[in-house]
């Protein structure tokens, strides 16, 4: 058993087996099931690779092997920094079949989030995509496995790669049989209990490098199962996976697993422009995409949309980041798909819009958690005082005052019950009976039938759908000979929703500094959506007797800034 994760309580857990939620399995006897009842079927493409459900199943399996000789054992983890390739499919098929644990990592990660998540992780190994997007992974993983002794396995993946001394190369392992690969029973003897944890992922973080979060394979097995069923996915859905395949929606909320589990097929796709996921609608025949709103945004705003055929398009599925109900009452009439409005987060519950809600709920919710085992509490941010709650008894249904704001707390089936190794932060993100404090405020619609999201609690920024910590980038910046203070806020973006600004005090009086020198400072040691993208120079940064700096007067300061510029602008 893994150390340092919390384990879900044993009077739920045995609740959540006894009511059939969990089936003591883990996705790839899922997958591996559906394989052999689709065998010739297509179940995935990327760029011009195509493979069936058959040639899937025995690609991991054969992985699996290999993974096996090479040394790696259950509960190792692997940290994985892939971008949209198929090969990341086989990879992570072959480490839910061995117990291997992936950290998934997103491809715009660099060395300062990557060094200290691996370190936390203990990571033995690294698979990333040799040089992508005009960067070269091969010197970051060299820079952190000369870090962490531990770290015995580099891997690359992807076609065309060179591969330096050193390195494997996952194609060539799929192109060699693996020893043991015509015994059908071998692998079974390696396959994890299913209340082993099978992935951590990241969270959008607070206080500094991301938190890794533990999922296990009976609750993430469920709840890709659970949303996707709702959303009405069978043999003929074909998912497009364009957001990074390191999001728990692209992976599994519903995702590819979501897509897999009733025999349908998942396209890759590399590109995030508009018109090439309009290219690959009409050449896949695509019928379901999870988007983020700048992706709705663009799509609504394209000016060729009309030259492509998007008739196969059904559902899109907005999540990430929160949709403006002017834009999201423009899908349907402008894109011919239905809306679903999703909330979720790595640490567990997702919330999303049924089919059957009105354009009313669709435009102006969230929806309601996707399992009849989710339970819920609306709170007062300051008091703790009990606003609403969830009537667990299977039902939808609810207590206490709707329209009225606070803090939403969730505890269900598959969300979480603590961070990996993090006890210190786990007493502040998580109740006693463990209900986890998303930090959201939200409020329920007057309908009953789905949350209202008001704004955030935590020090965080959500720029697209990418979630990540204030404090983390303003450590970063003090660390600059120029500045003495630093304070990184949200300001208003009508696409992507938030973006960062900067305010800065500085060291010595008649200094100065640009937004491109700090950006030059930033660039290698963060990802670059943490980046600021406007900054703010200050005498002096407003503070609390206790010395923290105020940052909802800096964010009000922001907000009026813009608000009077667009004014102008008009």
């Amino acid at each position: 058993m893994l150390e340092h994760w919390t384990a879900y309580q044993p009077e739920l857990a045995k609740s959540y087996e006894e009511k059939g939620y969990w089936k003591r399995e883990n996705f790839s006897q899922v997958f591996d099931n559906i394989a052999e009842r689709f065998w010739d079927r297509e179940a995935l493409v990327g760029g011009e690779q195509r493979f069936t459900y058959g040639e899937l199943k025995k690609g991991s399996d054969r992985l699996a092997l290999h993974f096996l000789k090479m040394g790696l054992k259950h509960e190792d983890r692997i940290v994985i920094q892939l971008t949209n390739i198929p090969e990341f499919v086989f990879i992570y098929l072959a480490l839910q079949k061995i117990g291997v644990i992936p950290v998934m990592c997103l491809a715009q990660h660099r060395y300062t989030e990557i060094s200290q998540i691996a370190a936390k992780a203990k990571a033995v190994g690294y698979i990333i995509p040799g040089f992508a997007n005009k960067f070269n992974y091969v010197e970051l993983v060299d820079q952190v496995a000369a870090e962490l002794p531990y770290m015995k396995y580099k891997m690359i993946a992807g076609l065309n790669q060179e591969i330096p001394e050193g390195y494997l190369y996952i194609n060539d392992l799929l192109a060699v049989p693996a020893d043991g690969e015509d015994d059908p029973e071998l692998l079974k003897k390696y396959l994890p209990d299913p209340h082993d944890v099978c992935i951590l992922l990241l969270s959008g973080g607070t206080t500094g490098i991301p938190k890794l979060i533990p999922r296990e394979y009976n609750a993430y097995r469920y709840v890709a199962e659970e949303s996707s069923r709702e959303l009405g996915y069978n043999m003929y859905t074909v998912q497009l996976a364009v957001a990074p395949v390191a999001h728990n929606m692209v992976l599994a909320a519903p995702g590819i697993q979501g897509a897999f589990s009733f025999g349908g097929k998942v396209v890759m796709g590399t590109s995030p422009r508009t018109e090439d996921i309009c290219k690959l609608i009409e050449k896949e025949k695509i019928t379901h995409i999870p988007m983020v709103p700048a992706m709705v945004i663009n799509m609504l705003n394209f000016e060729d949309r009309s030259k492509y055929d998007l008739s196969s398009w059904k559902i899109v599925i907005n999540g990430g980041s929160k949709i403006e109900p002017v834009v999201a009452a423009r899908v349907y009439p402008e894109l011919g798909c239905r809306l679903i409005s999703q909330f979720g987060m790595s640490e567990g519950t997702i919330t999303q819009t049924s089919l059957f809600d009105s354009d009313e709920v669709t435009y102006n919710t969230i929806g309601l958690p996707v399992s009849p085992a989710d339970e819920w509490k609306i709170i007062d941010k300051d008091t703790g005082e009990l606003i609403a709650e969830s009537v667990h008894d299977g039902s939808a249904r609810f207590r206490g005052e709707t329209e009225r704001p606070g803090e939403i707390i969730f505890r269900g089936p598959y969300t979480i019950r603590g961070y990996y190794d993090a006890p210190d932060h786990n007493k502040k993100a998580f109740t006693e009976d463990g209900f986890y404090r998303s930090g959201d405020l939200a409020a329920m619609h007057a309908s009953g039938k789905g949350f209202v999201i008001m704004g955030r609690i935590k020090d965080a920024i959500n720029r697209g759908g990418e979630k990540f910590s204030c404090e983390e980038v303003e450590n970063l910046v003090l660390k600059h000979e120029k500045i003495h203070d630093a304070a990184l806020v949200p300001m208003p973006d009508h696409v992507l929703g938030e973006k960062a600004c900067l305010f800065v005090s500085m060291r010595n009086p008649g200094d100065t500094i640009t937004l491109k020198e700090i950006v030059e400072f930033l660039s290698g040691k963060l990802a670059k959506f943490k980046l600021p993208e406007r900054l703010e120079i200050r005498d002096d940064l407003p503070h609390t007797n206790i010395g923290k700096v105020k940052k909802e007067e800096l964010r009000v300061e922001i907000y009026a800034i813009m608000a009077e510029e667009e004014k102008n602008k008009a």
